[in-house]
């Protein structure tokens, strides 16, 4: 029999007798790496239940160690880990029509059969025995290819109107709790940039990666998913308290230990910050010698008084800032996007250069027209939203690919998000922080193309080994 055996947070030991021990290390704090003892209790009863299994089992496990042969092996193994998760579940004979009561049916509601929570927790059992790859930090597959093993291992319910009904879920539960909270969602609107349908996108985003993996074959998967997406809209509206508050009426002994974790982390936010802007003021002052014409040192004194009295003049903080820089730096140093929006308008824009220069250093002269804006900064108080809509829809489209997310098309709402982007930054009146020149006009054409393939590439998770070499450049720069 298959016997995991827990040696630290991240560190399993897989036992079988007649074969040499394996260890899995599990990837970085998540819900599946934090419950796993779900998945290993789930295969050690599949491996007590269904002859054959162990064996199988080990040989697959010794194959993933092999980096030449696991593609092949993931992907030949889907029929057979299909076959003993269903004899498994056909020996448990769970009543799944437990699960469902008619009578409570009405005209608007979201059913689900129990042939629907069935396909539900087969797709679940499957996960589990997939994640000693999908979680792990030796077995992991580039994102295409676990993106395709996914959609295979997922046939059965892809084809179907559960993965649909599950969103619907994810939706009317969200908007539900804007009804009660509409003023806290416009305010996190207002400061995040997000409105409610990319929140209703990413719980549904969690509970497909980190949820239905660990579903419980005799327990109503519904009921679960409804109790991660109330949790998950609260956390969401309590962030935006900046942890000294907590949303809900009582505060326990829980909530001020983590209030006190959130200080600890947010003096090391703020000491890193610190140290960045020094570093970046730094740079700027360098850059801003350079682009003097004339060598005196009278002179370069004057550029650098009128820089420094240009910074304390600003006011208002790009779109910009919001959209690019902040994300960018969020990424490569992993402090969290939200710490950022609490910097005055002067730090920002010293960041801004400062990205800049990684972004050059990165990618040379692609996306140009973009980039260049991160060295100017706003005269007036850039509007919250726009009705603009991108003109070169075509290029747009060029650039999307077809593949969906469960039969989910992304394409609008990453086209209303760039809609959003570039009309935000059509209507400032830009003026360049290192010699005080404004900005005469914006080439929209060109900043359409750049935004599309920027965030097209960001978005799709393309621009990772870019992000690493910034990352390296910053570290060397600590």
């Amino acid at each position: 029999m298959v016997i995991f055996e827990q040696n630290s947070p991240k560190v399993w030991s897989i036992i079988c007798n007649g074969y040499e021990p394996k260890t899995l290390i599990l990837g970085g704090a998540s819900t599946v790496t934090n419950k796993y003892f779900i998945i290993a209790r789930f295969i050690e009863r599949v491996s007590e239940q269904c002859l054959g299994f162990d064996k199988w089992f080990m040989g697959w496990l010794e194959d993933c160690y092999d980096e030449e042969k696991r593609p092949e092996t993931i992907v030949d193994s889907i029929h057979t880990i299909k076959e003993f998760c269903n004899l498994y579940l056909q020996q448990r004979n769970v009543d799944y029509s437990s699960f469902v009561d008619e009578t409570k049916v009405k005209k608007n509601s979201i059913f689900f059969t129990a042939i629907e929570i069935e396909k539900i927790i087969k797709l679940s059992s499957y996960l589990k025995v997939y994640s000693i790859v999908s979680n792990s930090e030796d077995f992991k597959l580039g994102q295409k290819l676990h993106k395709e093993v996914y959609n295979k291992i997922a046939s059965d319910m892809i084809d179907t109107e559960i993965i649909k009904k599950i969103y619907d879920v994810v939706k009317t539960k969200t908007f539900r709790y804007n009804m009660t909270d509409k003023y806290m969602w416009d305010y996190i609107k207002n400061v995040q940039c997000k409105d409610i349908g990319i929140h209703v996108v990413e719980i549904f985003n969690f509970i497909m990666n980190h949820i239905l993996v660990l579903c419980e074959e005799d327990k109503n998967p519904i009921t679960y998913f409804v109790g991660v997406i109330d949790e998950s809209v609260k956390w969401f509206l309590r962030s935006v308290y900046k942890g000294s508050i907590v949303y809900d009426d009582s505060i326990s002994t829980e909530d001020i230990q983590g209030i006190n974790s959130d200080n600890l982390k947010t003096y090391s936010y703020n000491d890193t910050l610190g140290r960045l802007k020094q570093i970046a003021h730094g740079r700027i002052n360098e850059l801003v010698q350079k682009q003097s014409t004339m060598t005196m040192d009278s002179v370069s004194d004057k550029v650098l008084i009128e820089f420094n009295d240009r910074l304390a003049t600003i006011e208002f903080i790009s779109p910009l800032c919001e959209t690019l820089v902040f994300p960018i730096l969020s990424k490569i140093t992993g402090i969290p996007y939200m710490h950022f929006k609490t910097l005055s308008p002067e730090h920002s824009v010293i960041l801004s250069v400062y990205v800049q220069e990684l972004l050059k250093k990165v990618f040379g002269a692609e996306y140009k027209n973009l980039f260049t804006l991160l060295n100017f900064y706003p005269l007036k108080s850039p509007s919250i939203a726009t009705t603009y809509k991108i003109k070169s829809i075509h290029e747009y489209l060029n650039t999307q690919t077809k593949d969906s997310f469960f039969k989910l098309d992304a394409r609008k709402v990453q086209y209303d998000l760039l809609c959003q982007f570039v009309g935000r930054i059509s209507r400032v009146d830009f003026c360049n922080i290192l010699d005080g020149r404004k900005l005469g006009g914006i080439p929209l054409s060109k900043i359409e193309s750049d935004v599309i393939k920027f965030y097209s590439e960001f978005f799709s998770g393309h621009l990772e080994d870019k992000f690493k070499e910034m990352e390296k450049l910053l570290n060397a720069d600590f």
